[in-house]
């Protein structure tokens, strides 16, 4: 079916295909998901099948409310209701137990489930039409670099998945991963910041781990393309003079072809899996990226840009 405008009626479409145990992939404000009933086995399977995925990569819950999301844990606790108060809708997953009836299989084989509330307008419908939760990893295949646009999904499943087009993601990068299954701990940087979530909860762990966590994401290589991909400095890169190269670039002038990128975090973060994927569809032999700031701005990008070159 491909392509679909996020009529009414596909919309409508879209969420039958999920209770008859189909996959839809569908526009977030953060990436586009490819998403399943969280209560259907065969189709959870079927999500980790079309993607490649690790079985213990843990896929996020995507709820329309705090209310929907009350209803897959035990442990809703006054923290859940401040962090969901303050930034849901929107970029922050939490990490609770999980209930006992939601498959283990779509939590990675683990006990604990990671639960967002979108602001996107297309997941928000289709989860309201759909009424229940909606388990979702990024729509592309297990590793690659994340998809930002309906385009970036299509051209690596083709016409075999339906994909609802809610336009180019404002955020670009995955939402950031919090657990309260004791201290707040923060094991995905996202958008949101640890100085943001410590204004409601307090002082914040950060535990970015290189191996998968309770978190989706986590790997030591992830989000990353085909082609070699280095991180490197300004000079460095200036300094290549290999016509089979191409360098993502902040402020250097290479001799290479380069993809300029925005010079804030915020705009960097909305263009940089589709530079990614430019990239890497150039024909390249090496991809070097200028690394950025090391600021916490920058924070949750650069650990994007470590798992990409990490491969």
């Amino acid at each position: 079916m491909a392509i679909l405008l996020p009529s009414n009626e596909n919309i409508t479409k879209a969420s039958k295909m999920l209770q008859n145990g189909d996959l839809v992939a569908f526009a977030t404000e953060t990436v586009y998901g490819l998403g399943c009933d969280t209560y259907n086995k065969e189709a959870i399977h079927k999500v980790y099948e079309t993607k490649g995925r690790p079985p213990h990569n843990p896929m996020i819950a995507h709820i329309i409310d705090i209310d929907a999301a009350k209803k897959l844990t035990p442990n809703w606790c006054n923290r859940c209701t401040k962090l969901a108060d303050e930034f849901w809708p929107g970029p922050l997953t939490i990490v609770v137990q999980k209930e006992k009836n939601i498959p283990i299989s779509a939590c990675g084989g683990r006990e604990t489930i990671a639960i967002r509330c979108p602001a996107h307008k297309v997941a928000r419908e289709l989860l309201f039409i759909f009424g229940g939760p909606i388990s979702a990893p990024s729509a592309n295949r297990s590793g690659y670099v994340s998809p930002t646009t309906a385009k970036h999904v299509e051209s690596e499943f083709g016409d075999d998945l339906t994909i609802l087009d809610g336009g180019p993601c404002i955020n670009g990068i995955e939402s950031t991963v919090l657990s309260l299954l004791n201290k707040p701990t923060i094991l995905r940087p996202g958008t949101i910041t640890q100085a943001q979530i410590e204004t409601v909860v307090g002082e914040v762990v950060l535990d970015i781990s290189m191996t998968q966590s309770n978190s989706p994401g986590t790997s030591k290589s992830h989000y990353s393309p085909s082609t070699k991909t280095l991180l490197s400095l300004s000079e460095d890169i200036e300094s290549q003079s290999d016509s089979s190269s191409v360098a993502i670039t902040l402020y250097c002038n290479p001799k290479i072809t380069q993809i300029k990128m925005p010079t804030q975090p915020k705009e960097y973060a909305q263009k940089i899996y589709s530079a990614l994927r430019e990239a890497d569809n150039s024909g390249a032999r090496v991809i070097y990226i200028e690394i950025p700031p090391n600021t916490p701005e920058w924070f949750a990008v650069n650990d994007r840009l470590t798992r990409c070159a990490s491969g």
